[in-house]
């Protein structure tokens, strides 16, 4: 009986720490999925606290920022939202030396017979002697992958420069750009008229295979029925160049004001696609499909030049093929701070945990 009574004794000894090591296994899974749910609801209030600056910044509905350019947005249950306003930027090119070169990568040719060009830009020039009118110069370029068009040749690529029109009163931009049509090369060129010193203007250009149109902001401005592919065949030793041509000397015409938001897709963004991309303005993100703008698989490229120091121009399309500006003895004065413009850092902080994003 003794033997039988000390087994019996080891029995419930082991059936006792076999029911307390699976409470434990059990209890320790417990505390587990709970550090996980909280861990998981805490991260979604993060998330939908930023979600909520983002909404309060789009709707202009941010209370007044302080001297320290924070707004501070206290949540019922979920934490603060703080919101920093910081100076957005700008390339800056003064109209000598300073230009920029974005690549002459193949993918950049892929503009061919459905594409969209799209960019900002705002002259800033000097008072002419005389007239004092403040006007780009004659042949001025702004940006283009071109050869340019000389006799007979008629050139390669595309190119946006300024003219001179109304007896030298007033600018106009062109843009030229090369086909093949019925195995020929033709020119073609449209533009926008009356530009306006020192004043941000979206441009885009569209092309959809029969129709080649440019508009200034929203508006349509000009035309052309077109029916061919855009012509490479001679751009040679071009680039995609800001600020200047292929061939532009040291001392010769250089491009004077800022740009922004240099965007290229092969496909041909609609009128209420252009409208949503100018309405979202600087902080337009061409990798979030929106409404009526879905061309994100066809972006082939997009520098916002916003980068605000140092040489490198970052692409943000997937390419990620990165470009390079001019700045003379590392003196950024290829950047500006643009007037009236901010970017926004939307800060979250619950239970400890803080979670930060840009808004551009």
């Amino acid at each position: 009986m003794r033997a039988k009574g000390g087994i019996l004794l080891i029995f419930s000894l082991v059936v006792t720490f076999v029911a307390l090591g699976i409470l434990f296994l059990l209890s320790s899974t417990s505390i587990a999925n709970l550090r996980a749910v909280s861990t998981d609801y805490i991260g979604s209030q993060l998330v939908n606290n930023i979600k909520k600056g983002i909404a309060f910044i789009n709707n202009n509905a941010l209370p007044e920022f302080g001297d320290d350019n924070l707004v501070t947005i206290e949540t019922i249950e979920a934490g603060n939202i703080v919101i920093k306003r910081e100076n957005k930027m700008s390339s800056r090119f003064q109209g000598q030396f300073t230009s920029a070169n974005l690549g002459n990568h193949n993918h950049l040719k892929a503009l061919e017979d459905n594409f969209t060009i799209s960019f900002w830009f705002k002259t800033q020039n000097t008072p002419s002697p005389g007239t004092g009118l403040k006007l780009p110069f004659e042949g001025e370029p702004l940006l283009g992958f071109s050869q340019k068009r000389l006799g007979d040749y008629q050139g390669s690529g595309f190119q946006f420069s300024f003219v001179r029109i109304n007896n030298n009163t007033a600018a106009r931009l062109k843009f030229g750009i090369t086909f093949i049509e019925n195995e020929e090369s033709v020119y073609h060129s449209l533009g926008i008229n009356n530009i306006t010193d020192d004043l941000w203007t979206m441009v885009t250009v569209v092309y959809n295979g029969t129709q080649l149109k440019i508009y200034e902001n929203e508006n349509l401005r000009e035309q052309a029925n077109v029916i061919g592919i855009v012509d490479w065949s001679t751009i040679a030793n071009s680039s995609f160049y800001v600020g200047r041509y292929v061939d532009s000397p040291m001392f010769g015409s250089f491009f004077s004001g800022q740009i922004r938001n240099v965007g290229l897709w092969n496909n041909s963004v609609s009128s209420d696609g252009i409208l949503k991309i100018y309405n979202q303005g600087m902080k337009f993100n061409p990798l979030i499909e929106s409404g009526s703008y879905q061309l994100s698989d066809d972006l082939l490229g997009f520098w916002k030049l916003n980068d605000g120091q140092g040489t490198t121009l970052l692409d943000y399309s997937t390419f990620s093929s990165h470009g390079s500006i001019v700045n003379r003895n590392n003196s950024n004065q290829c950047w500006t701070t643009m007037t009236d413009s901010f970017r926004y850092k939307i800060t979250s902080e619950f239970n400890g945990f803080q979670r930060s994003e840009y808004l551009r």
